[in-house]
């Protein structure tokens, strides 16, 4: 039984999500202004929605990328998170997930860095790996934080970056990341996952009224940032599904009953228990696509609790917090 606050919560973004499919136009249709303009109702969410008192907001650089260091009062400045934001890789931005990384920084005690990662489709992948990869790379070498201290997270589109940043580390042996926090994460951009039917998008207050417009026009999920004739399924930095993850560290999953990407992160979970690597696994009942963007409602606030817990596991706190 999902609490009052999350009935409200449902409505709102059932009005939000059906402004987004009444904007939404095809990737080699659409034009610069439309672009723009779906792109400036999403950021709306991070300005409107609430933010934790006494967040702090700064604009720095990792390696030329724009990002977004997000603190509070009780931020640990030695145990970071680097976030990567949703939105398909082609909408969504730091200033859009403003409201959620405030209070996932107050609730983890993390300090997180949200990088402004380059967007399909003016940056085809693999842009958006490249970024994630330097933007990682200078935490490590530049901040000299050591990898101890760093875990990886993202929501939908960011979760699949946070992987294919994950393995792209592992093939280059690179230190990895001491854990990883994987929100509703979007690893099946073909779209081929069971949770895919018309049945979900209509239980699907976020994703499924675009997704139905997606359909119709008979476009691919992944249009916007990769060309059909660069798409290849079996590639793990495309599809995290095809990652091979032995001997990687930890990752946390949460994801929504109510959500089309339901079974993106639970075949996800079928790949982690083959390769074994450890793992917590959560659905939500009655929760739709990357909820936390609402942290109005506890189940939002409850879900960053049980991030919290899982992050304090593998990143302890250092001695300015104890």
């Amino acid at each position: 039984m999902v609490s009052k606050q999350a009935k409200k919560s449902i409505n709102r973004y059932k009005n939000f999500a059906f402004l987004l499919s009444a904007v939404y136009q095809s990737a080699h249709k659409t034009k610069k202004w439309r672009l723009n303009l779906f792109r400036s109702i999403i950021d709306l969410q991070g300005v409107i929605n609430p933010k934790v008192k006494d967040t702090k907001k700064e604009e720095i650089f990792l390696d030329g990328i724009r990002t977004l260091k997000i603190t509070t009062p009780k931020s640990d400045p030695e145990r970071i998170l680097l976030y990567f934001h949703g939105g398909g890789f082609s909408f969504c931005s730091p200033e859009s997930h403003y409201s959620l990384v405030s209070y996932l920084a107050d609730i983890t005690e993390m300090t997180v860095f949200v990088p402004d990662y380059r967007l399909g489709p003016e940056n085809k992948f693999p842009a958006q790996l490249e970024d994630g990869l330097k933007s990682y790379l200078f935490l490590l070498n530049d901040m000299q934080y050591s990898s101890s201290q760093i875990a990886i997270g993202g929501d939908s589109a960011g979760g699949n970056l946070a992987l294919t940043t994950l393995l792209k580390l592992k093939e280059k042996n690179y230190e990895l990341p001491a854990c990883l926090a994987l929100l509703s994460p979007w690893v099946d951009p073909t779209s081929s996952g069971n949770s895919y039917t018309i049945e979900m998008a209509n239980r699907d207050i976020l994703l499924g009224p675009t997704f139905k417009q997606i359909w119709k026009n008979n476009d691919n999920a992944y249009d916007f940032f990769i060309d059909e004739k660069d798409m290849d399924e079996s590639n793990p930095y495309i599809v995290p599904l095809k990652g091979d993850y032995k001997n990687c560290p930890p990752m946390l999953i949460q994801v929504g009953t109510e959500e089309l990407l339901l079974s993106d992160s639970q075949t996800l979970k079928e790949v982690l228990d083959r390769d074994e690597c450890i793992h917590e696994y959560y659905e939500w009942e009655g929760m739709y696509h990357v909820f936390h963007l609402d942290a109005r409602m506890p189940e939002t606030i409850e879900a960053f609790n049980q991030i919290g817990n899982f992050l304090k596991k593998y990143i302890k706190k250092s001695n300015a917090k104890l």
